[in-house]
C-alpha cells in the first residue's frame, strides 16, 4: 500500500471543508429536505445534512479523545439538532466551523483514533474535506445541478478514498472485498495543475495499489471530477463515459469488479 501523502497542510484542509460545507448549507437553504437522494438511497436531504453534520462533530472528538483505542460512540455527542428541520443547513454550517475551529487549534500530528493508516489528527482535516466534498455532491445532483470540484480538490478526493478505503472494507465481511488473482486497474486524471496516477491490483483478500503510471489490464482515465464521481459511484460508468469526460480501455470486467466490490 501506499503511504498517505498530503496536497495541503492540516489547516488548509479545515478551510477547505468549510467550504464545501458552507456550499453545502448554501444549496439546501430553500431546498424542500424531504426530497430524495438518488445517490444515497433511502437518504432525503434532511438525512444528509444529519449525517454530515454529525460526521464533522464526531471527527473532533476523535481528536479531543486522543490516542483511544476505540472510536467515540456517536450517539454520546451533544449534537445541538434544530428543532425546525428547516434551520438544518444552517446547523450544519455552523457545526463545520466550531469542528473545523477545534481542528485548527491542534497540531497535525496530534494524536486520534482513525480508521486510516495515519494516527493523528490531519487524517481528520483531510476526511472532513471530502466526507463533506461527497455528500455535497450528492446534494446538487438530487437538485438537479452539475456538480463542479476543483481538479486538486478531486484528485485529493481519489487518493484519500484509496488511503481509507481498506479500513472501511475491514468493517464487512470477509467474502466483501475486490477478490482477485493480481489482475490490475490504472487510473489516470488529466486536467488541471495535480494530476493523478494510481494502480490497483487485486489481491485474493483485498487489493493493493500505488501511486504512478503502469500499465493495467484496465486503465480508467478522464478529468478528475469525472473519474471521481465513476470511482465514488455517484455515477455509472457508462454515465462517465456518455458525459464525455473519461474513457475506458483494456478489461472492462476488472474495472466493473472492483467497483462493485469496493461500494460503501
Amino acid at each position: 500500500m501506499a503511504e498517505p501523502v498530503y496536497a495541503w497542510d492540516h489547516r488548509t484542509y479545515c478551510d477547505l471543508f468549510v467550504e464545501q460545507a458552507d456550499r453545502l448549507a448554501e444549496i439546501t437553504q430553500h431546498a424542500d429536505l424531504a426530497a430524495e437522494v438518488p445517490t444515497c438511497p433511502g437518504w432525503t436531504l434532511g438525512k444528509l445534512l444529519k449525517h454530515v453534520g454529525i460526521a464533522h462533530v464526531w471527527s473532533a472528538a476523535n481528536v479531543r479523545a486522543g490516542a483511544a483505542p476505540e472510536a467515540v460512540v456517536a450517539r454520546s455527542l451533544d449534537l445541538g439538532l434544530p428543532e425546525d428541520p428547516a434551520d438544518m443547513p444552517a446547523w450544519l454550517a455552523a457545526g463545520a466551523r466550531r469542528s473545523a475551529d477545534y481542528l485548527r487549534e491542534v497540531e497535525p500530528d496530534a494524536p486520534a483514533w482513525t480508521f486510516g493508516p495515519d494516527k493523528n489528527a490531519r487524517f481528520w482535516s483531510r476526511r472532513m474535506l471530502h466526507e463533506t466534498l461527497v455528500h455535497r455532491i450528492d446534494a446538487e445532483l438530487a437538485l438537479g445541478n452539475t456538480p463542479g470540484v476543483a481538479p486538486g480538490v478531486a484528485v485529493d478526493a481519489i487518493d484519500e478514498l484509496l488511503t481509507v478505503l481498506p479500513g472501511n472494507l475491514r468493517l464487512r465481511p470477509a467474502d466483501a472485498g475486490p477478490q482477485g488473482a493480481g489482475e490490475t486497474l490504472h487510473v489516470h486524471t488529466s486536467g488541471g495543475e495535480l494530476p493523478g496516477e494510481w494502480t490497483i491490483t487485486l489481491t485474493p483478500d483485498g487489493y493493493t495499489w500505488d501511486r504512478g503510471h503502469a500499465k493495467g489490464d484496465a486503465a480508467l482515465r478522464g478529468d478528475a471530477t469525472g473519474v471521481l464521481l465513476a470511482m465514488h459511484r455517484r455515477v455509472t460508468v457508462d454515465e462517465a463515459i456518455a458525459g464525455g469526460g473519461v474513457e475506458v480501455f483494456g478489461d472492462r470486467a476488472v474495472l466493473d469488479r472492483w467497483l462493485a466490490a469496493t461500494a460503501l
